[in-house]
């Protein structure tokens, strides 16, 4: 049914190209949108005009991917291509990663993002949530997904640009394009934006996905209103430092994952099988198929719609020597775990299939298991003649392969060849949760997503200063996995058993909560780096950091670092210290 709703787009495309033309080129009319033609008075009246929605979300997905890495800290232009760069079409992604010609029309589009905002606001205006036939609501479905979409659209329009214009009815003419575009007055920044996508999204919480039978049964595509909600609480946490905005972008995280069953099982990681560090079992590549909650699907070839095309420009870039210093300097450890007789494993055993369904949640991990879990009682191995001393090994698997010996490099090699372009996916999820937390003034709970992973017991197990009691008396229940061992600690995906490394991987005593608070967000900062890399979000969580902590030099600093973790590209440092050359120029070109 995918390739089915990769085909369709091509048609699809036609449509949006029809309702709503959205550029400044020159034309013999002055109508945008034949607004008799689309009325939508039966369901299937819709279907085209959502897959029309979607053809746009394609023109934007892949440049948003390279927007938000290319101008981070983990990439930079591969040397060996750097000539050859300058000739081709990916000369305009060189001069992105260097903050350079920022009106380049191959990454600087707004319009883009507006013919999304239009679609929706079209679609909006002429269908009718309320229309009920049978006692179901007609429209519901697509009404909300369509929402989400408008709300995303205006989310990344703020965090490229900045302070753009807002308007949500249908512009059905150039002339309204031409007003409301120059309109100084209809202008919102991102705090602005979320509040009013907040309030837009929270009836629509519960609306499930909608299907359409015979054009596609797949419902990746659309995005999981709370998900959203959850980024648009954390952004605007970042800008108003409420606490309050925090714990509910946290509550829409934590309620998304729970209701889903989505875990950070210990099957989705890179281990060292032996004692010897001399073999690696890795469940970890693929993570961001397989993980993906939504996304946005391309086609194989061109007869059936559009191809992914931007993130060719990957290959031209390499992992930076930020991201190389960050993996150098993380550790593997490694713990072996009892058999069920008591016996000490031999590092043999193979991991038991992924439970499924509530399972997930209710079950326990098989204590045999060798690699980390939050199951079972560990033991250490006397490797190096000290009893009770696990062993460790520079380095994270995350960025290894096959074997140890078989490195692959930081090459960003997770979209190298193209893909669907994943906008949600479970271990990204679960670090925003964290940053959420932490935020909300509980920087132990945001610890243990990194280290030990969420459930009751990690929870009270490892309260150090009476944080759990503090958090059932929150009134929130963000923190609540119930007593599942699903959960391991997002470190341990590539530093082994993070849970019991006291030696490289702890949260030190800080004098103050706020100290806690900071030191965290810098680890979870790190963890992101580590998980994450490569996927599109790196700079825009810089930016959210850096607003959190009223210090743009947050950002400035990272980025000015990639090439060289101990000497600064002074030039970049002094221009990224003033937030705004973080954006775009919102320029007619």
């Amino acid at each position: 049914m995918k390739t089915m709703l990769k085909s369709i787009f091509k048609s699809a495309a036609l449509w949006v190209a029809a309702a709503v033309s959205f550029t400044a080129c020159e034309v013999d009319t002055t109508t945008v949108m034949f607004e008799d033609d689309h009325t939508f008075a039966e369901p299937s009246d819709t279907v085209f005009s959502m897959l029309g929605i979607l053809a746009q979300v394609q023109e934007v997905a892949e440049r948003n991917v390279l927007l938000g890495e290319l101008r981070g800290d983990l990439v930079v232009p591969n040397p060996d291509y750097a000539s050859m760069m300058r000739r081709t079409e990916y000369a305009a992604w060189l001069d992105l990663a260097n903050f350079e010609n920022l009106e380049d029309t191959t990454f600087n589009r707004y319009r883009d993002y507006y013919a999304i905002v239009n679609n929706c606001n079209f679609y909006l205006d002429r269908a009718d949530a309320a229309m009920e036939r049978g006692g179901e609501q007609v429209f519901l479905k697509e009404y909300a997904a369509v929402s989400a979409y408008r709300a995303w659209a205006y989310l990344q329009l703020a965090l490229i640009y900045g302070e753009v214009p807002f308007y949500t009815e249908p512009l059905l003419s150039y002339s309204d394009i031409e007003r409301v575009m120059n309109d100084a007055s209809n202008r919102k920044g991102l705090e602005e934006i979320c509040t009013y996508f907040i309030n837009d999204l929270q009836p629509y919480v519960d609306v499930p996905y909608p299907g359409y039978g015979i054009y596609f049964s797949s419902s990746s595509c659309f995005l999981p209103v709370r998900l959203l909600l959850g980024d648009l609480y954390l952004w605007r946490g970042s800008k108003t430092g409420s606490a309050a905005d925090y714990a509910m972008a946290a509550q829409e995280y934590r309620d998304y994952l729970f209701e889903n069953q989505e875990a950070t099982t210990p099957n989705r990681n890179v281990v060292y099988t032996t004692d010897a560090f001399d073999n690696v079992e890795n469940t970890w590549s693929g993570v961001l198929t397989r993980e993906a909650l939504s996304d946005v699907p391309y086609a194989a070839e061109a007869i059936d719609g559009k191809i992914s095309t931007q993130l060719g420009a990957f290959s031209y870039f390499e992992g930076s020597a930020a991201l190389e210093n960050l993996v150098d300097n993380s550790y593997y450890c490694f713990v072996a775990y009892t058999e069920d007789d008591g016996t000490l494993g031999d590092g043999t055993d193979e991991p038991d299939d992924e439970p499924s369904g509530l399972s997930r949640f209710e079950g326990l991990v098989d204590a045999s298991v060798y690699y980390p879990s939050t199951g079972g009682n560990p033991v250490y191995y006397s490797y190096i003649g000290v009893e009770g001393t696990p062993q460790y090994m520079p380095g994270d698997l995350r960025f290894y392969s096959a074997t140890a010996s078989e490195a692959t490099g930081l090459m960003p090699d997770k979209y190298y060849t193209g893909s669907d372009v994943v906008t949600y996916r479970t271990g990204a999820v679960y670090l925003r949760l964290a940053e959420a937390i932490n935020r909300a003034g509980y920087p132990l709970t945001g610890f243990a997503v990194l280290k030990y992973g969420l459930s009751r017991g990690n929870l009270i197990k490892y309260d150090a200063n009476g944080e759990y009691a503090r958090l059932l008396a929150s009134g929130y229940t963000f923190y609540d996995f119930n007593d599942n061992k699903a959960n391991i600690g997002i470190h341990a995906r590539g530093c082994g058993n993070a849970e019991m490394d006291t030696l490289h991987y702890s949260l030190p005593a800080l004098p103050t909560r706020e100290d806690s608070i900071l030191k965290v967000e810098e680890m979870i900062c790190d963890e992101m780096a580590l998980e994450t890399a490569y996927e599109g979000y790196r700079f825009f969580d810089l930016m959210r950091m850096s607003f959190s902590r009223r210090d743009p030099s947050f950002l400035a600093r990272k980025v000015a670092r990639r090439n060289s973790p101990d000497n600064p590209d002074n030039a970049l440092l002094q221009k990224l210290s003033d937030e705004a050359n973080w954006y775009l120029p919102m320029v007619e070109n």
